[in-house]
């Protein structure tokens, strides 16, 4: 029997497909969060909900006094967005595992199992074939305190913005109940996302621990593999960005006015031609040879690339074998179960035709339902009876 904890929300929480009206309090949440989360700009965004990859969770929020129910009326809840999760069951075209780009709550509500139960909703909502899910988390937050409670593992690393000088830890999870023989997987590298460079990704070495110092190991400043075409970015003095220039003010001239003598009274030539002259455009001055080249595109080398591929590969094939342990130490169980999964989308499924919840229900993954606000799905409530 698993010792693990079901994690109950605290509040009443309820987990719901993200609509367009929900893109305002995901995109002020993230902003708030930017250091932890990140950032996803309002187009991905949009594809995110239109590919219905976001989760939003709900809370109910009672009136005031001032509200309803000061007249001796039962209070009346009013629901209220408490967290958001952005995800998707395929990574790396793998069908097998997903990954995780958002988890957020607003402050008021964490530690209060709002993330735990957005999280087992993703699990829940994915294809049956998915056997694992992961995520990057830079190594100096707290919320890899929070992966690792949820049963994920270290496995690998990388290195982040050349900004920030981070490190982000892979982390992973077989989300099946009682899955103890699913294979890990990483990627050799990485080369898109929120960063735009190629990054090498490295295991975790051995009797290490994920807070433990890793090295950063950048790409070349070269766009064409090689050498010699770094060594000639090499010879080049570095040059500071040229200052912008000034816009040229014009002073303002302000005529002086005959007394009014009860006639019409027009402002002189010279006032008009200088109006004119200050709303149209300056054109810009920029001389020849002085506009910023583009920032070459960077790179890993080849060699590394496949150095770093082999490395994964033997790393994987011995822990993977069995010759090498990997232990959970997670403290909650958010793992999917076979009925959670079929509860869940029977649910979304049956309320979108308007049929009786004992109805048949052929698959068990969401495709295009979208449930009402005045019907939620819970999935603190699915959990299944101990």
């Amino acid at each position: 029997m698993s010792k693990l904890l079901v994690p109950i929300p605290k509040c009443d929480v309820s987990v719901r497909l993200a609509t367009m009206d929900d893109i305002a309090f995901i995109d002020a949440l993230q902003k708030t969060h930017r250091a932890q989360v990140g950032f996803m700009h309002l187009g991905t965004l949009k594809g995110k909900i239109e590919a219905k990859d976001v989760l939003v969770a709900w809370a109910p929020r009672p009136w005031g006094s001032s509200g309803p129910g000061s007249m001796g009326e039962a209070p009346m809840p009013l629901e209220e967005r408490v967290g958001y999760v952005i995800g998707t069951d395929r990574y790396f075209k793998r069908e097998d595992c997903g990954i995780i780009y958002h988890l957020n709550v607003v402050p008021g509500k964490q530690r209060g199992f709002v993330g735990a139960t957005l999280l087992k909703a993703m699990f829940d909502k994915s294809a049956w074939g998915c056997r694992l899910f992961c995520c990057w988390c830079a190594q100096d937050i707290e919320a890899n305190r929070f992966w690792e409670s949820m049963g994920f593992v270290p496995l690998a690393f990388r290195a982040g913005s050349e900004k920030r000088s981070r490190v982000h830890i892979f982390w992973q999870k077989r989300i099946r109940e009682g899955d103890t023989t699913t294979a890990w997987w990483f990627p050799s590298q990485t080369t898109g996302g929120a960063i735009g460079e190629g990054r090498i990704v490295l295991p975790i070495p051995p009797g290490t621990h994920w807070s433990d110092a890793k090295p950063m190991i950048l790409p070349a400043l070269s766009a064409v593999e090689g050498p010699g075409m770094q060594a000639e970015f090499a010879d080049e003095p570095k040059r500071l960005p040229s200052p912008r220039k000034a816009k040229e003010r014009v002073a303002k001239v302000v005529p002086k006015r005959a007394p009014l003598s009860g006639a019409l009274c027009f402002a002189p030539p010279d006032f008009v031609q200088t109006a004119v002259a200050k709303v149209e455009k300056m054109p810009r001055a920029c001389p020849e040879g002085t506009r910023r080249e583009k920032k070459p595109r960077r790179k890993n080398d080849p060699q590394l690339v496949a150095a770093a591929r082999e490395l994964r590969d033997r790393w994987l094939e011995h822990v993977n074998s069995g010759a090498a342990l990997i232990e959970s130490s997670g403290k909650y169980d958010v793992s999917r179960t076979l009925s959670s999964t079929l509860r869940l989308s029977s649910s979304l499924s049956l309320r979108a035709e308007g049929r009786p919840e004992g109805s048949e229900v052929e698959g068990t993954r969401i495709l295009s339902v979208t449930p009402s606000p005045d019907q939620p799905l819970t999935p603190s409530r699915m959990l299944p009876a101990a």
